[in-house]
């Protein structure tokens, strides 16, 4: 009987999925290192800007980001706690969880007052040593805790009085610290249509994967902070086509440019533009009005007239293309987005425009940065985790003299078969059962299974195979004499009693293979230890 089990699309979901996570997880958010050589004027006459060019060693972080409805009350008080008022008063957050083994806290930092120390901490899995990890240790001043509090209380003030409005017109509020010996934290708040969320992006330091230093920090320097606003507002294109000239100052209504422009409904953020057309440039600035009416400068930067008006095209082109779109039929135009990007990083901050399209909307978001805040690091946090790796890892695999048998065209296989760590910590019953299996040639199976028409060169059902001691595994030979080469095994273990002998499959519960790798058979009789990767999930 030839077994065409269900398993390997399973696999192949879980995997792409992986991949997935991984792609998502591998921008560049953890480079904690001065910023690109700049070159030399005497070698390269005229250049003096940053070069692109990508970091020369190869390196790696890993980390978690969480976010989880939260009240405004309850923001608030963990925020003032971590670095806010209450921080500033000696009454920390401790043992906040994230997320359910994931924990925030905020501890005294010994080197300075000016400064505490955030801490994420994450429990490991049963029978895991250590039973809990430091993931990223970073500092943070109570300077810019203050300002990211004082933005959220007004920001909040707002959403309490009108929730939907800032569901549809949304805010958000992040506080970044990067740090080379201690990782990267990011925790934000954010308005959505259902509520509050509050969440935090965590990385371990990024080390170095250079052979004599692997588990040591990659970058050197100071660590940095910064606070990071977003706001979102609707405009016509009659209404962009306006605000966006007036800012400018060189309409007839020079004299009213943006003057503690409210970004409504946002209007604890202000907008200032000041021109300075003989120098082709305008100066934005915004601020930060606190509940009790303090300006709080958040970030200011210079944008040329040039690049203004190329934004303004952009922009033009776009809507059009949505409004026509829209016109002809609703719901069919493409959505769209145009930034616009100018910072001042000495001293200035960061500031992006963009304009964003979606369903026949325009509306307008204002990103903004605060300048880098330089902080006094922590001590380094190294990979807390154990591998065993074995001894004999690299050894030359044995030839067929070293196993009793001798080298041939043709053979035999004698499947010894084990199961994975993953296998015997899931498992809920013992690991014994009835076993059924295919052999195919190693070219006509993917991680998905047996491609199509496929045919299986043998199959297997063993009665009963116990393999709860594995220093005592079972060992089956299979009858059907095979030429050389490499095969893959499909199969899996009825532990639950459940399989169907006229038609073999596995059930939720059951230990299966995953077709990755291959056995060759090289020798009169090839002894290859089959494991049980997996135990299939419920939901499959």
């Amino acid at each position: 009987m030839t077994l065409h089990t269900r398993l390997p699309y399973f696999v192949f979901i879980a995997l792409a999925s992986l991949g997935v996570l991984v792609a998502a997880c591998s921008s560049e958010t953890n480079d904690t290192a001065p910023g690109p050589p700049v070159a030399d004027p005497d070698e390269t006459p005229g250049v003096d800007a940053p070069q692109l060019r990508p970091r020369a060693n190869p390196s790696e972080y890993t980390g978690i980001s969480v976010e989880q409805p939260i009240s405004a009350e309850a923001f608030l008080d963990v925020a003032s706690r971590l670095f806010g008022e209450e921080a500033a008063r000696g009454r920390l957050l401790q043992g906040h969880e994230l997320t359910p083994g994931l924990l925030l806290h905020s501890v005294a930092d010994g080197q300075s007052a000016d400064q505490v120390v955030l801490v994420v901490e994450m429990e490991t899995s049963e029978g895991t040593e250590p039973p809990a990890r430091t993931l990223a240790m970073v500092p943070a001043s109570l300077q810019y805790g203050a300002v990211f509090v004082d933005a959220a209380r007004a920001a909040l003030a707002l959403w309490q009085d009108n929730p939907a409005t800032f569901g549809r017109q949304p805010f958000r509020l992040e506080h970044r610290t990067q740090s080379p010996l201690g990782g990267s934290l990011t925790l934000w708040i954010r308005s959505t249509e259902a509520g509050l969320r509050f969440g935090a992006s965590v990385n371990t330091p990024r080390t170095s994967l250079l052979p004599a230093r692997v588990n040591e920090p990659y970058f050197q320097g100071q660590p940095v902070e910064s606070l990071y606003g977003l706001v979102y507002f609707q405009l016509t294109r009659d209404q962009f086509d306006f605000f966006s000239t007036r800012a400018y100052g060189i309409t007839a209504g020079a004299a009213q440019n943006f003057k503690d422009f409210w970004l409504l409904p946002h209007n604890w953020l202000r907008l200032t533009v000041e021109p300075r057309l003989d120098e082709s440039l305008v100066d934005v600035q915004f601020e930060v009005v606190t509940v009790d009416g303090r300006r709080v400068p958040l970030s200011r930067a210079p944008a040329s007239l040039l690049a203004g008006e190329q934004f303004m095209q952009n922009v033009f082109r776009m809507v059009d293309n949505m409004l026509s779109a829209e016109q002809r039929e609703p719901g069919s135009s493409a959505d769209f987005a145009v930034p616009f990007y100018y910072d001042d990083p000495d001293g200035g901050g960061v500031v992006e425009v963009i304009a964003e399209g979606r369903s026949g909307v325009f509306q307008i978001a204002y990103a903004v940065e605060t300048p880098v805040n330089t902080l006094r690091d922590t001590e380094f946090v190294a990979y807390q985790g154990a591998i065993e790796v074995p001894e004999d890892w690299d050894a030359v695999d044995p030839g067929c003299a070293a196993i009793g048998s001798v080298d041939a065209a043709q053979g035999y296989f004698t499947l010894i078969f084990d199961a994975s760590r993953t296998v015997r910590n899931r498992s809920q019953v013992p690991l014994r059962g009835r076993v059924w299996g295919s052999v195919y040639r190693d070219r006509d199976v993917r991680i998905t299974g047996p491609i199509d028409g496929a045919q299986a060169v043998a199959s297997f059902f063993f009665e009963d195979v116990d393999i709860q001691d594995r220093d005592n595994l079972p060992r089956f030979r299979l009858d059907t004499q095979l030429p050389a080469g490499k095969y893959q095994i499909l199969g899996f273990m009825d532990i639950l009693g459940r399989a169907d002998p006229s038609d073999a499959d596995p059930s939720p519960g059951d230990p299966v293979f995953i077709p990755i790798g291959g056995y060759e058979l090289r020798c009169a009789e090839q002894p290859v230890t089959v494991e049980f990767a997996i135990v299939l999930p419920e939901d499959r």
